[in-house]
C-alpha cells in the first residue's frame, strides 16, 4: 500500500507572509522618499519656512533609525520562519517514510 500522494505537508503560506512584509518594507521607503522630496521641493521654492528643512533632518534621521531596527526585526522573523518550513518539510518528510514503513 503506498502513501505517496494522500499526505501533503504545505507550507507555503509562510512564503505568501514572507513577500508580504518585504514588500511593504520597500512601500513604506517610498512613501517617506516621496514625502520627504516633496517637502523639500516646498522648502527650496520658499513656500515653507526654511527651519522646516532642520525638523525633516531630525525626523529623516530618526525614521531611517526606526526602520533599519524594523528591517532587522523582519529579516530575523523571515529568518525564523524559512527555519519552521525546514523543520515543517523535514519532519514531514520523515514521517512519511515512518508512515510508509521506511522508517528514518
Amino acid at each position: 500500500m503506498s502513501l505517496d500522494g494522500m499526505i501533503h505537508f504545505r507550507n507555503e503560506g509562510l512564503d505568501g507572509i514572507q513577500s508580504q512584509t518585504s514588500g511593504q518594507q520597500e512601500r513604506y521607503l517610498e512613501i517617506w522618499d516621496n514625502v520627504r522630496t516633496q517637502l523639500l521641493q516646498l522648502i527650496e521654492n520658499g513656500q515653507v519656512d526654511a527651519q522646516i528643512g532642520t525638523v525633516l533632518g531630525d525626523r529623516d534621521e530618526q525614521f531611517r533609525r526606526e526602520a533599519t531596527g524594523f528591517d532587522d526585526s523582519v529579516t530575523s522573523q523571515n529568518t525564523a520562519m524559512r527555519n519552521v518550513q525546514t523543520i515543517g518539510n523535514e519532519g514531514g518528510a520523515a514521517m512519511v517514510r515512518a508512515a510508509m514503513g521506511g522508517g528514518r
